[in-house]
């Protein structure tokens, strides 16, 4: 019986190795991340860089002109990504640095879209934006909601706040005394 030689096994696992892991590599590149990036990179106002795709997520970072619709960005991600997406949740990370004022009235304001969010009362977010403008010189809020995200947009002095809040649906669940 042949003795086997530890070098060549050696070898032969690592040159596996690397041409496994290399082509699944060139092909999450060449194949999937590239044609997403070149699809993203024809959307009005917004400048993309590269996706992080995980196992149940795809997340996208994002640079926004001042007075794009959030909303429409994201659909026309999820429409034009849609290969690369499938059934993923797609996340949006809106790269921004908007000033302390901006700042200083979402940390006013986060109370109360926080309360409507927890307690599924999406419609008075926009009555809230409509008194917080009237309360803030200057802000001009755009509310917008989908079956995913409620997307809400502060204004102000050339200045933009992108704020993407996901909408997590009312879990059913037995009663306890049914």
């Amino acid at each position: 019986m042949n003795k086997l030689r530890p070098l060549p096994i050696l070898l032969t696992v690592l040159l596996s190795g690397a041409v496994l892991f290399g082509g699944w590599f060139s092909y999450q590149s060449f194949a999937v991340e590239r044609p997403f990036m070149e699809s993203m990179a024809s959307i009005d106002g917004v400048e993309v860089s590269e996706p992080v795709i995980e196992r149940d997520s795809v997340t996208v970072k994002l640079k926004l002109e001042s007075g794009i619709d959030l909303m429409s960005v994201y659909h026309e991600i999820k429409k034009q990504g849609s290969a690369l997406i499938g059934s993923k949740e797609l996340k949006l990370d809106v790269e921004q640095v908007p000033s302390p004022e901006l700042e200083k009235i979402w940390s006013s304001v986060l109370f109360e879209v926080a309360q409507a969010m927890d307690n599924q009362l999406y419609a008075s977010i926009p009555e809230a934006a409509a008194d917080w403008m009237d309360e803030y010189d200057g802000l001009n809020v755009v509310t917008s909601m989908d079956d995913t995200n409620v997307y809400i947009t502060l204004e102000q002095s050339g200045e933009t706040k992108f704020v993407i809040l996901p909408r997590i649906p009312a879990k059913m669940g037995v009663w306890p005394n049914a």
